[in-house]
Formats: structure tokens, C-alpha cells, sequence
């Protein structure tokens, strides 16, 4: 062998010799171990460690690793006789597991980890219908709102009662728009989830939010006045008349008709998408068009605590409309069906794109003058009208809608007294005999009914 590769070789080898084996002469010295305690016993098969530091002198502690939480529960036990530093520990320590047993933290949590219990908590009231998927959403866009302030990774122990004071100028100064009324049910979230963590013994009960005070004022829900509403209808009665697309045509044949009923019955956006035929009467009455009677069961409403609950509304012949081109009419079926799966409900994106279209299209954005106009408008839109033209009084009103007299009269308004001058001065009692909404038979379009 070469004098060269002889050479070569032996790099080789130096190279692929680990270095405590290459530098066998260099002794390894031992890491100096600091002693911190200066006196130790175990308790309870090792699961508790009693001991004793310079800095606590002859005061007995005690340590007990927490496993679920990845850390170790640390407290004095007071105690300079070790007997009853023992006591003192197995006391602590079964309190522990008691509170673990139940599925309680032992450390205090972070502001993210609450609002994920909290969340969970709400998800559950959601499985046994006690809330709506939809309500769970608007707690959980809340709670961003709160972590946004606090902190994600702040300890809820740490943070001052007295902090929720900014709270009001803190959502302000990032969102100036912001409603005072939205800001007042945000801070009653933050406080049920205060109350849940209390109650489970997440944070203490000293640690309740302290806030400044702020005035309740309500914008009046926007409805569309009566030539908002005409000019509506009658860009709705031949939206779908020049569409050739099967899919398409259906969808705007349907959305008309979604709109139509929530402003002759006032249900809520959610509960009409959610109908099915088993729930929907059709009763000819005194008015021209037949009425229609809805079962609004608590599963499908956003009060589901108050039960169910009937709703009465005009036009139910749109609801006959609907049977003649609709895919599913059985019992069980619902009312505003998918076109690719009929057994399933109409999709929000579906709702929500053609109303951006209807918007653009029939000018009804022109009779904004305050939020803009959405589904709920038509809603509120009943209400207005029912109240100002059809002589009902807020107590029935509340009744069909599924909301309170005071919600009522801080939302909707009042009627308008000198055009129901005859209504409060009458000496009989008497009945809504108005063929529509809030206009005259005269006014309706001819071929508003006319069969598909």
C-alpha cells in the first residue's frame, strides 16, 4: 500500500471514530450536582414529597406532581414537627384528587383555556337544546373579543377585576363603529363565563369583572317602508322569468317565495329555513288570500326555553305556491329544500348570494336610511306593520313572534297613534280584515299569484 493511501486511510478512520473514543486520554468530568434540599421524605408510596431548604428553614413543604397538568402542586405546610407536616400534606394531597376526580384544574387556567371550557360547556346546552348552533357562534365571535383584551396566555388569576373598566375603550378604539348595545351583551358573556368558571371551580369568587356603567341605547330595527316594499315585490315577480337554468330558476323561484313568507309571518331567518309541511296549516279566514298558521317548535327557535309556540301570518297561498314546483312536499320534508338534495334545507350561501343580487338589482338600497336591509329586515318589517296597520296589539304580537312585550316596544317602535285614532277610540273590538301585509288588495300585482 501506497505511502498516500495509507494516509488517506487513517483520516478516514479519525474521521469515523467518535471523539470520546479518539481522545481516550481526555478525562470526562462530572457535572457538580447543587443540593437544594436540605432534608427530604416521601409520603403516600412516594407520591408526595415532604422537605426542607435553606430559605424555609425548618418550615416543612411539600411537593406533589400534578401528571394531567404537567406540573407540581408546591405549598408550606406551616409545620416545623414533621408528623404533623405529614398530616398536613395527605390532607392537601386528597384535596387535590377530590378536585381532580370532578375534572378540575388545580393550577389557575389561561385566559384561552377558559374560553375553551366555556365554549365546550355552550356546545353541550347546544346538544341538548337548550341553544342554537347559531347563538353557540355568536358566543364564540364574543369570546374572541375578550382574549383579544386579556390576552390568550394571560392567567385568569392575574388579571385585575378592576381591568374590565378599559374594556368599553378598548373595543371602541379597534372597532369605532360599534354599538353600545353590542358591547352590553359582549360584557354579559364575559360575565356567564366568569359565572361558569366559578361554578366549577376554575377562578375564584372574589375575581368578578368590575365595569364602567353604560347607557342601554337601542337603534330601532330597520324595515322597509311600504315603497321600499312595492318596489321589492315587483322586482321579485319576474326575477326568474327570463332564467333558462333549471338549478338557478328554482333557486330564485324559491328565495322569492322565502322572502314573501317571512314578511307575512314574521319568523326569524332560521326558523323558516328550518320548516318542514307536518308544521304549516293553510285556513281560509276573512281576508282575500287564505292565512296560515305555523308551529314554531322549540327545537327550531332561538328562544328554545319558552317552549313552542304558534305563529300566525297572511298570504298562506305562497305556501301552496311553493308545492306546485317544489321537490319535496311529504309531511317531513322541509318547506325551502336544496335543489341537488331535496331532503336537505335550502344552503345559507344560496340565501345570502341572491339577496346581494335582489339588493343590487331592485334598488330597495335606495330606501336605506340607516343599517343596511337583510333578511331580518322583513321580520322587523312585519312587526312595524302589523302594529301601524293591522290593529294588533303588542301583547298578541309578542305572542306569534316569540319575543317579549319590552323587546318589542325598544325594537320595533310604536305605532303611529294619530293613523289609529279610530282603532283607540273604537267601542267594539274588531278584526284585521287587510287582504296583505301593509298594502291594499288594490295595489297588488295581478300575476303575483299566478301558477307556475
Amino acid at each position: 500500500m501506497s505511502p498516500k493511501k495509507r494516509e488517506l486511510l487513517n483520516q478516514d478512520d479519525a474521521l469515523s471514530t467518535p471523539a470520546g473514543v479518539r481522545q481516550g486520554k481526555k478525562k470526562k468530568t462530572k457535572k457538580k450536582v447543587v443540593k437544594f434540599h436540605s432534608e427530604e421524605h416521601d409520603i403516600l408510596d412516594g407520591d408526595v414529597k415532604l422537605f426542607r431548604t435553606k430559605a424555609s428553614g425548618d418550615v416543612w413543604q411539600m411537593r406533589y406532581l400534578v401528571r394531567k397538568e404537567g406540573k407540581y402542586f408546591r405549598k408550606s405546610t406551616r409545620e416545623r414537627d414533621l408528623g404533623k407536616a405529614k398530616e398536613v400534606a395527605k390532607e392537601n394531597y386528597y384535596s387535590i384528587m377530590g378536585l381532580m376526580q370532578t375534572g378540575r384544574k388545580i393550577f389557575s387556567l389561561d385566559a384561552k383555556e377558559l374560553v375553551e371550557l366555556y365554549m365546550q360547556h355552550q356546545q353541550r346546552r347546544v346538544d341538548d337544546g337548550h341553544i342554537t348552533q347559531g347563538r353557540w357562534g355568536t358566543i364564540k365571535t364574543q369570546t374572541k373579543q375578550f382574549l383579544a383584551f386579556v390576552g390568550e396566555n394571560t392567567s385568569v388569576a392575574n388579571i385585575d377585576d378592576k381591568k374590565y373598566r378599559q374594556y368599553y375603550r378598548f373595543r371602541k378604539d379597534n372597532s369605532p363603529k360599534v354599538q353600545n348595545i353590542t358591547l352590553i351583551n359582549e360584557r354579559a358573556t364575559i360575565g356567564s363565563m366568569y359565572k361558569f368558571g366559578i361554578e366549577e371551580g376554575y377562578i375564584a369568587g372574589n375575581q368578578v369583572p368590575k365595569w364602567e356603567e353604560m347607557a342601554k341605547t337601542t337603534r330601532k330595527r330597520e324595515h322597509l317602508p311600504v315603497e321600499a316594499y312595492r318596489c321589492l315585490w315587483k322586482y321579485l315577480n319576474k326575477w326568474d322569468k327570463s332564467v333558462k337554468d333549471k338549478k338557478e330558476k328554482y333557486h330564485r323561484k324559491l328565495v322569492r317565495d322565502f322572502i314573501f313568507v317571512l314578511a307575512n309571518t314574521g319568523l326569524r331567518l332560521g326558523e323558516a329555513r328550518q320548516l318542514k309541511w307536518n308544521l304549516v296549516s293553510i285556513i281560509k279566514g276573512k281576508n282575500k288570500y287564505p292565512n296560515v298558521k305555523i308551529v314554531v317548535p322549540p327545537e327550531i327557535s332561538k328562544v328554545k326555553h319558552k317552549g313552542e309556540r304558534t305563529a300566525i301570518g297572511l298570504r298562506g297561498d305562497i305556501l301552496d305556491r311553493i308545492k306546485r314546483y317544489s321537490p319535496a312536499t311529504k309531511p317531513r320534508d322541509f318547506v325551502f329544500p336544496d335543489y341537488d338534495n331535496p331532503k336537505e334545507l335550502i344552503k345559507r350561501d344560496v340565501l345570502y348570494d341572491l339577496w346581494k343580487v335582489i339588493k343590487e338589482e331592485s334598488g330597495i338600497d335606495k330606501y336605506e336610511v340607516g343599517l343596511p336591509y337583510t333578511y331580518y329586515s322583513l321580520r322587523h318589517t312585519f312587526a312595524t306593520y302589523r302594529l301601524n296597520f293591522g290593529n294588533v296589539d303588542v301583547f298578541t304580537l309578542s305572542a306569534i313572534m316569540g319575543c317579549s312585550v319590552k323587546y318589542i316596544e325598544e325594537h320595533y317602535g310604536h305605532p303611529d297613534v294619530e293613523k289609529r285614532m279610530d282603532y283607540i277610540t273604537r267601542k267594539k273590538s274588531t278584526y284585521d280584515d287587510a287582504d296583505t301585509l301593509f298594502i291594499g288588495d288594490d295595489e297588488l300585482p295581478r300575476n303575483l299569484m299566478a301558477r307556475e
